[in-house]
């Protein structure tokens, strides 16, 4: 098991959860573990900070979840431009739930956005 700060860890786990439950206000946590294939007693521990996954476990969290190991382990140093930031992710995963028609009613008003405020270079 990889020795890790249990409140990093847990911060980190219980964003996760929030953002999944955002996401599908129905989800439980049975459903979310099954994920990563804990059970949810498991997944309790880990919200608690009482437990914590394996290294396999840690990797199947954040491949299901879209972040990287780094984020997951505690890592707030910036991310390089290959990956993608957690407000990025969530535009991404917004505009996946959207159905055909308003994903392209969402590009075209970010197109107008982008022309009506030209590129911002952060």
């Amino acid at each position: 098991m990889i020795d890790l700060p249990k409140n990093r860890f847990q911060e980190r786990i219980n964003e996760l959860w929030q953002r999944a439950k955002g996401r599908n206000c129905r989800l439980t946590q049975t459903e979310f573990s099954g994920r990563f294939g804990v059970s949810r007693n498991a997944f309790l521990g880990w919200l608690r900070g009482t437990g914590q996954p394996d290294a396999d476990g840690f990797v199947r969290i954040a491949c299901s979840e879209n972040v990287t190991l780094a984020w997951l382990l505690g890592d707030d140093r910036p991310q390089s431009e290959q990956e993608l930031r957690r407000d990025e992710i969530e535009l991404l995963n917004i505009f996946r739930s959207l159905t055909s028609e308003h994903k392209e009613d969402l590009l075209t008003m970010a197109k107008q956005f982008q022309s009506h405020y030209g590129q911002i270079i952060i």
